[in-house]
């Protein structure tokens, strides 16, 4: 017998069946709730919105580790589906917020699909996180009807809840990501650019399998180019569906160091 520790997000898959067969489960919903539990007793976050003896709205988060910096890793907010746009998802992360300044944290990071428009305006231009990070395929394959064929890629967003949002300014550029015929040079761009992603690409990725994932992979290869040479994501225009990106040396981002790369 060997024993492995798994890397590989799609081989985390096989551990389901055991542990349905080890604690007798037939459904998952216990297991969610007992480790969301776990969580919270060993330094985690788990917060409700309530509205009229309702539950409304929900989070968790934990403690996380990356390169030897410890900060809030904030894994769900979500809110029921008839209260979407209802600033309840904001209150939730505010209440974050205040808990994880409370309890020494100065980082909370998670992530998200950075092809989602309304998540980007939310987690960006709302809430006052960057990213700088891309991570391939970061849940593995996933299954159901919407996302199958098309990897799981994610942005790390990283909300430095001590200090101002990193300087805004104005872009001289725009980079059509639908295109994923358009060739870029990260080097030969300005310092401040606009980079346009799909208007609903969950519109797309439901009718459209192959121009998602063409949309998907032309995008990755666009935003590790820009990454790699130093630009980082400071804002997000919804009216444009457009990222402001900021080249930053590494002089200017010393102090916020990549934990995440």
């Amino acid at each position: 017998m060997e024993i492995e520790t798994v890397m590989d997000p799609d081989k985390l898959r096989g551990m389901i069946p055991i542990i349905k067969s080890a604690w007798g489960m037939s459904t998952m919903d216990q297991l969610v709730k007992d480790m969301i539990a776990a969580m919270r007793f060993h330094g985690g976050l788990a917060l409700i919105a309530m509205e009229d003896e309702k539950a409304v709205g929900m989070h968790f988060s934990f403690t996380g580790r990356r390169n030897g910096k410890i900060y809030l890793y904030s894994h769900m907010t979500g809110v029921l589906s008839d209260k979407k746009y209802s600033g309840i998802g904001f209150q939730l992360k505010m209440r974050q917020k205040e808990w994880a300044i409370e309890n020494g944290f100065d980082l909370i990071a998670w992530t998200y699909d950075p092809l989602m428009d309304l998540n980007a305006n939310f987690n960006i231009h709302k809430i006052g996180a960057i990213s700088r990070t891309y991570l391939r395929n970061f849940y593995g394959d996933m299954e159901d009807s919407i996302n199958y064929g098309i990897p799981s890629d994610r942005f790390v967003a990283e909300w430095w809840i001590l200090d101002d949002k990193i300087e805004q300014k104005k872009p001289l550029i725009s980079v059509n990501t639908v295109d994923e015929n358009q060739e870029l040079n990260a080097k030969e761009l300005p310092d401040v650019i606009s980079f346009k992603i799909p208007v609903d690409f969950l519109s797309i990725k439901r009718n459209d399998k192959d121009t998602s994932l063409n949309i998907r992979l032309s995008t990755r290869a666009m935003i590790e180019d820009l990454f790699s040479d130093g630009f980082i994501v400071t804002d997000f225009k919804r009216d444009s569906s457009s990222y402001i990106m900021v080249r930053r040396n590494k002089e200017d981002l010393e102090y916020h160091k990549n934990f995440f790369t």
